[in-house]
Formats: structure tokens, sequence, C-alpha cells
């Protein structure tokens, strides 16, 4: 093979020399590239390629032309027995001999003087001719200028057959050298397969890039983009609904035979197999509003984020008209809007209606009808200016929720941004917007509110005769089901709900074990960096695993199993300070630091006037820091900035290796902070049955490989746990990444499970700066077990069992464990048991606590992944690993039970569990 030349063609006065370098210059976007790489760094395209440099432009045609012109063709450099030449022209417009002329579709070459040649090396024109002669053309590219010594495509990499070597370029052209042009022109018995026999030729116009395909090609040769496919010529599977073309006998993705009456029958007439339907062929759900691009830019195919205040207004226009129009509707038959989906019954009150949580009899009113004795005087309104102090909680156990209203009254527009009717609507036509499992939701109510027989408010209530408060507990009501199902809770659900923004939680009493933070220092500098961006805080008192003893906190004025909001975090001469409120509005802390206390004294006269809060009776304190993590359990701390962009996708969990897991792509343009949000559905009012499932959000590097590794390198990653939702930030540079979403908590290792059943999730991309997002990867096999290869490899445990093999562990707070096992060891399989039989609730991926495999050489298998089952109840894990090395790749024999002696795996890896426990081979 004769070495690659960097050669550059430039035009000086008219003629063309020969620049050579250690560099090569991209014939599509020009780029200068180091001889190491045989792709544009920048644009991808091959070194060796036929795209010209400049178009060939016919004298007098084009009106911008004047004086001397110049129009070169490059083409890919190297030795003249091996690869054409890089070739030009200088041409002056008055020049009627030097045009170009292409009978019959024939491909012309600038004319080249005896001088030109010999400045790139070539000494006669029959050499010039000889060299593309020895070219063949790819069968599955079409790319058809490889040289003949070369038994691969320079452009896709794949082999020549025995019928592709007779099918050189010089076989299929007749080529006439004159004075002033070189006319290539095809043969008449021999059919174009190139670029140039599809403008004449059967083809289709990529509608992505606008590349001309030879028909035969499935995909574009350019860009990659699938091929639209007439229904005529495709069949749906009935288990995965996928599109198959006719030939296939079985279905790409589930491997399901085709049935005889499976058929294009009642299809669209031409539909894209990469391109997006309105309606999800899985769940027939209309796609997400966010990626529509029906509505408005904002919501565009192509997946850009938008800026959160933008997507609010648009969201807050279409709900206005839907508001508008029920509202005519109420005028024209002079009605009172009275809300079906959520009505005034005791379905709406209670999760079972035979058992109600409320023993007194309940009375659903409308605003004019209910009595508030104290402001009898005042009308009735929406919103007057809402204070934290304004909330009032009545009956029901949701103090989670209110405390979290407390915080968002401190900043008056965001309650106004949750009630979208600003006025007391006659009709009793309301709507409230709120997040609801990361995705937003327009909530339609009445005003009908339940009372006592004396007509007071049995619920919530907010002082000053105003409905916000109301209206929106009875909308968080209608969308959990029942006012029941609000009870008991944690602020952050509530600070997550109201805002949509990303939320964490901070624990203040965990001992490191399961990942938390829990240095104070480290908690502190939190705490004031949060109050300086004017994040929202709250804090849960006496929840979580701390053992209470009620009448101790009721002593001290605090109230145990209790939400309270944070309003200020204050290093005052030295005292770390809190200062918190209870959304009850009454029973106030009475220790250190108190309005009361003593401990003011030491501080000066001006910080005693400044900071002493003097409201007890509306239950606001100050508290010291020590206290505060005697007494509460964690800080809930919720991030929202409204400059900021977001993105929304709804997504499925597989429930076995049959379902395709999905791979979110992020492209990021320039240097950005990003929150990333995984969301699973809420266990509150019909789904308090279903247990929450085990979440992680992966982010790692986009590969250049996907044929050989499906992932790149770890990036960051958000804790495991079995949480309502989990989230990572990170500063990203430009560049690709995937998201890789996973739970394996419900995994089936041997059931097939229908895809209602699969737990869903929500990705929410919040980022200072525009990024666009991609939520169609499903092709990737093997992305789970890449994914936690990686994960475990950067972030595990790392145990040398020999020289050569490696055990990788992630066990401490990662709600289960996950085992991976390496073998470097070039000639030797290495045999593994791992035995978790002393663990205790958790469960395995594989069906069962004990497994034995043989890891090929060179590979790496996650031999293990254990979830924790019941999240009320603290899980163990027990591990035991033994070993031994076998020349070769030889079954386990003895290790496994009879009849499995000639098994590789026990139990044995199915396609169910193989896209997360197949060997994976080490990509250097």
């Amino acid at each position: 093979m004769a070495k690659d030349c960097a050669s550059v063609v430039e035009i000086e006065n008219g003629r063309i020399r020969s620049v050579t370098s250690a560099q090569w210059q991209c014939q599509r976007c020009t780029l200068l590239n180091d001889n190491q790489f045989h792709r544009c760094q920048v644009c991808e395209s091959p070194r060796h390629t036929r795209i010209p440099t400049v178009l060939d432009v016919e004298p007098g045609n084009d009106p911008s032309m004047a004086g001397d012109s110049a129009v070169a063709i490059s083409r890919p450099e190297a030795n003249c027995s091996a690869a054409s030449k890089s070739v030009g022209a200088g041409r002056n417009k008055n020049n009627n001999n030097s045009t170009l002329s292409a009978p019959n579709g024939s491909v012309n070459h600038a004319p080249l003087t005896t001088e030109d040649l010999r400045s790139l090396g070539i000494n006669d024109r029959q050499t010039a001719t000889a060299c593309e002669d020895n070219e063949w053309q790819c069968p599955s590219c079409t790319f058809r200028f490889n040289p003949s010594w070369s038994n691969r495509c320079e452009t896709c990499g794949k082999g020549k057959t025995s019928t592709e070597k007779g099918s050189h370029l010089g076989s299929e052209r007749q080529r006439t050298a004159g004075q002033h042009s070189i006319s290539c022109t095809p043969k008449s018995n021999v059919s174009n397969t190139g670029p140039e026999s599809t403008l004449h030729g059967k083809s289709w116009e990529c509608s992505r890039c606008t590349f001309r395909n030879v028909d035969s090609a499935m995909s574009c040769s350019m860009c990659t983009y699938v091929k639209s496919i007439p229904a005529s010529e495709t069949w749906q599977c009935s288990q995965c609904t996928l599109e198959n073309l006719s030939s296939d006998a079985v279905c790409n993705a589930c491997l399901k035979p085709k049935d005889s009456g499976e058929g294009s029958a009642g299809k669209q007439p031409v539909r894209s197999l990469g391109s997006l339907s309105a309606v999800c062929s899985i769940s027939q759900s209309q796609r997400d509003p966010y990626k529509s691009g029906q509505k408005d830019e904002l919501r565009s195919h192509d997946g850009e984020s938008c800026l959160v205040e933008d997507i609010r207004r648009l969201e807050e226009k279409e709900a206005s008209e839907l508001r508008m129009a029920i509202i005519a509707h109420c005028k024209q038959h002079g009605d009172v809007f009275v809300d079906d989906q959520f009505p005034p019954a005791p379905k709406s009150l209670h999760l079972d209606p035979k058992k109600p949580f409320c023993s007194q009899q309940i009375f659903w009113r409308r605003p004019q009808q209910i009595i508030s004795r104290e402001e009898m005087r005042l009308p009735w309104v929406v919103c007057r200016t809402p204070l934290p102090e304004d909330i009032s909680q009545g009956t029901l156990g949701n103090c989670w929720f209110l405390s979290a209203l407390a915080v968002l009254a401190e900043k008056r527009h965001l309650v106004e941004h949750l009630v979208l009717t600003d006025s007391i609507s006659k009709e009793g036509v309301y709507q409230v917007r709120l997040c609801k499992d990361g995705l937003w939701k327009t909530v339609l109510i009445d005003d009908l509110l339940p009372c006592y027989a004396n007509g007071e408010l049995i619920f919530s209530k907010a002082r000053r005769k105003q409905l916000w408060v109301p209206l929106i507990e009875k909308a968080m009501a209608k969308l959990h089901g029942s006012y029941e199902a609000l009870v008991a809770g944690k602020c952050i659900e509530g600070l997550s709900t109201l805002t949509g923004a990303p939320c964490e939680s901070i624990s203040l009493q965990g001992d490191g074990s399961h990942g938390e933070e829990t240095c104070p220092d480290v908690i502190w500098a939190k705490l004031l960096s949060f109050r300086d961006l004017k994040f929202l805080m709250g804090a849960s008192c006496g929840g979580g695993s701390m053992r209470v003893n009620s009448e101790d906190f009721q002593q001290m004025g605090l109230r145990a199993r209790h939400a309270y909001s944070i309003l200020d975090v204050q290093d005052i001469e030295g005292n770390k300070l809190i200062q918190l409120r209870n959304p009850w509005g009454r029973f106030s802390w009475t220790g250190k630091w108190s309005d009361g206390s003593s401990a003011w004294q030491k501080v000066s006269k001006e910080s005693r006037q400044r900071f002493i809060a003097m409201g007890e009776e509306h239950g606001v304190f100050w508290m010291e820091f020590e206290d505060l993590i005697r007494y509460f359990d964690s800080i809930d701390v919720c991030k929202i900035r409204p400059d900021w962009h977001e993105f929304r996708i709804k997504g499925l969990f597989p429930c076995h290796g049959l379902q395709a897991a999905q791979v979110i792509k992020l492209t990021v343009f320039q240097t950005t902070d990003v929150d990333l949000c995984l969301f699973q559905e809420g266990s509150r009012g019909e789904s308090a049955t279903k247990h929450p499932v085990d979440l992680c959000l992966v982010v790692l590097r986009e590969t250049r490989y996907p044929q050989k590794v499906s992932v790149g390198s770890l990036v960051t990653h958000s804790p495991r746990q079995l949480h309502g939702c989990v989230v990572c930030s990170h500063i990203f540079s430009p560049g690709e990444y995937l998201l890789v979403p996973f739970a394996f908590g419900h995994w089936d290792s041997g059931m097939e499970t229908s895809d209602s059943q699969q737990p869903s999730y929500v990705v929410a991309v919040h980022s200072a700066k525009k990024v666009n997002v991609c939520d169609s990867l499903f092709d990737r096999q093997n992305v789970l077990a890449d994914t936690l290869i990686q994960l475990a490899v950067a972030k595990g445990s790392r145990e040398q069992l020999r020289q050569g093999v490696t055990a990788y562990t992630l066990m401490s707070g990662w709600a289960g464990s996950i085992f991976v096992v390496e073998n470097l060891l070039p000639d030797q399989a290495v045999q593994v048991k791992c035995d978790c039989t002393q663990s205790s609730n958790v469960i395995s991926t594989r069906g069962t606590l004990e497994t034995r495999d043989v890891v090929p050489p060179y590979h790496r298998q996650a031999i293990m992944i254990l979830s924790h089952l019941e999240r009320t109840q603290p899980y163990h894990v027990s591990r035991r690993l033994i070993h031994r090395t076998m020349r070769g790749y030889q079954p386990l024999a003895d290790w496994a039970p009879h009849p499995y002696h000639q098994a590789f795996h026990f139990p044995e890896i199915t396609p169910h569990t193989a896209p997360l426990h197949a060997p994976r081979v080490v990509i250097a």
C-alpha cells in the first residue's frame, strides 16, 4: 500500500501547484486534518472522497463571475499507482475551449495541461486515466472510487466480494482525452449504480439532507437517515408494533413471525420508518406537546430546549382558550360549571368511600355560600397579595404541601403563575397549573369546596377571604384522585409539583452509609449558597428513620412528622441560625434563639432589631443550626430559575431484554450548567399500590464506534434510589452525550410483560443555555450492559482477584448492589461463583441470589444486579466470590448442577437477561 501524503491544491495566477505538508484538507469543510485521522474531525467526511471543492459553473451563466475565475476539483491524494491525484484547472471566462461538457450523463473533469499533470507528479495522460481505471465500487454504500489494491471500502469499511472485483470503474466507462478536456462516457451495456446514475436511474432523495441514493439503499449513504417506505411494502408487528419490510419473515425487534393477516390495510399511504408519529404506537397517546412542533416554534421537531417562561406563557395561552370556551358555553345556557371528572361526591373525598377518613357530614359549597366569620365584610377574591401567613391548614394531614406553598408565597409571582384564573369566575371555572411526576398539567376545576354544615371550610384556607389556597389544594386532590390521597408526604414533593424545578433533599441524619453528605460544615455552606441563589427550601421535622418521642418535640414547640418552611439562613455574629415557619400558623419553637430566648442578648442591639422574628403568633421562629440537625431529618431545596431552559421526555423502563431500552442524546453547544431529573409515577391515589422502582440516571459520552460499544466514557450519574425523583447536576462542555435512565427492581428474568405493565418515567433537562435533545434512540441493544460496566469500573470499589482479573462492586448508597467482573487474561477464561444468599430485602435481575458464569478473555460481565425491594425496611447485602481460571473458553462443568455441565452461565443467560448480563468485550 502506498503511503499517504498530504496534498493541497492551490490556484495561483490561473495555474495549479501542489503543496505537501503533514496534513490533509477535507474536501467538504476544507479543514486541515493530521495524517493520523482517516475522517475529518469536524464534519467526519472520509479522507478519500470525490466531493468537488468548488462547483463547476459554466462561464457566462453566473452573473457574479467577473474577470478570471478558477475551478478546482480535488480528489484523494496518493501515489498515482495507488489512487487518483487532485486535479484542477484555471479557466478564463472568455476561453470557450475550456468548457466542460457531460454528454449522456457522463462525468467530465476540468481541462488539464501537461504542465498541470507534471506538477502533480503525473507524467502522461495515459497514466492519469489508468489511475481511475484501477477503482471499484462498494455494493453497500455505493462509494465507487476505492483503489483496486484495497479489499475494504474506504467509506463504510465493508469488504468487496468476487463479483465486485469485476465491476471496476474502468470497465464501466470509456474515456477520451482531448486537448482541452477529459470526457468519461458510460458504456451503453453497463448500468450505473453510483451517485451519478441516480439522476437518470431509479433513485430516492433523502428528506433530511436531499442526497440522492440508489433505490436499493435502505438508508441515506450521506447522513444515514432511514428511507421512507410505502405502506404497501411494509407490515406491522402485532406484538411490538414495529414497521417491518414485506420481505422480512420475522419482526426485527421482537422476532415474532409475520402473521398471514398482517399487511398494510388501513395504514397511511407513506410513512417514514424513522419519523415521529403524532400518536404513540405503544400507548396510543398524543405526542408530548414539548415535541409536537404543531403549536409554536418553541416546540420544534429537533428537540431544542426552551425558556421556562416561554413555555409557561404558551401553555397559559392555550389554557385560556379552553377556559373562555367553557365560560361561553355556560353563559349561553345559563349554567354554572360543575366538574364531572372530579364531582362533588364522596369518591372525590376518600380513597375508599366505604371507609371515610372524616366522620363528619360534608357539604360542597361555592364561595358566596362559604362562611368566614372573622372577615364578613371582605369580598371573596382569588389573590389579595399572597402571604405565607395567609395559609391555614385544615383537618387534612397535608402539611408537606402547605409548607411548600408557604415557601412559594414568599414570592408572589410564583403563586400567580399557579392559579391561571386571576379573578372570581361567576361561572365557577378555574385552572391551576401543576407539575405531576415531571410533566406540566393544567388542571380544570370548579369552585365547589368541602365545608361543614355551618358553611366553614373543612380543609385548608387562606385568610382575608382568598381562594388561591383551597383552589390549589383542590387541583392537587383532582390530580391524585381524592383529598385523602394528599395525606402525608415530604416538602420536596410539594416544591417539585408547584414549581416543576429540579429539587434535591439533603439528609441531616444519615450516617454516610447510603451516600448521603452529612458533614455539618458542608451542609451549612450549601445552605448559605442556596440562600444567595434565592432557592426555595423546606425542612422535615422528626421524619424518616428518626426515633421520635412526640412529647419531647411538643415540649420544644415542634410537631413531629411535620414539614416546615425555611425562610432565611444567617450567620449572626458567629451564630449559625435558621428561620423557619410552621404552616399551621401556630406552635413555634421555644428553645434557644426563640423570640423570648436569652441567647439574643449575646448579639448586638442592631442584630436583635434586624433579626428577632417576633412572629410566634404566625409560627415563625429562629433556630440554631445544631438544633435543626437534632430535631429535623432532612432539608429540601428547590432550584427555581426562570431564565433557564427546559425539555421533558416521557419513556418506559423495559421489564426484560425483549423490550428496548430508550437512550436520550443530549447535544451541548456551549459550556453550560445542566440539571437532569428522572421521575417515576407517584404512589398516591390509585397508584398507591404500586411499588416504586430504583431510579438511576447515567450520563456518558457518545461513542464514535457504536458498532463495537454502545456508549462512551462515564461523565456523571445520579444516585440510585427508591424515590419519586433523582437528580444529577454537571457542567457540560460542548459535545454529544447519552442519557441512560434505568431501574431494575421490577425486572422480570423469565416472564413476558406487556407494555402496559412497564413503569413509566420522565426525564427533565434543565440548562442555563439552550441544548438539543433527541429521545428516539432504541437501536443500541447492549446499552444497559455497557452502561452498568462503565459505571462500575469508574465508581465501584476495585478488588483484584488475581493478576488480570478484577471485580468491581457498587454497594454503599446504591439501593442494592451491582457486581462486575473483568478478565484481561489473554488466553484464559475466568469462572466466577457469586453467592449473595445471605442478603435480605433485595431482589436479583437473574431470579436468584447465587450465580455462576464464565467470563471469556478480554471481556467484562455484570454478573449480578441486586435492587432494594421494600423501601420502608432496610436492606442488607452479603457477597461471596469464588473464581478459577481455565485454559481457553470452557463450560462450567462441575460448577453447574446436572444437566447443565456444558453451560457457560447458570442460571442461563436468556434473551430476557442478555441485555444486562451478556459478557462484553473490553474496548481499549
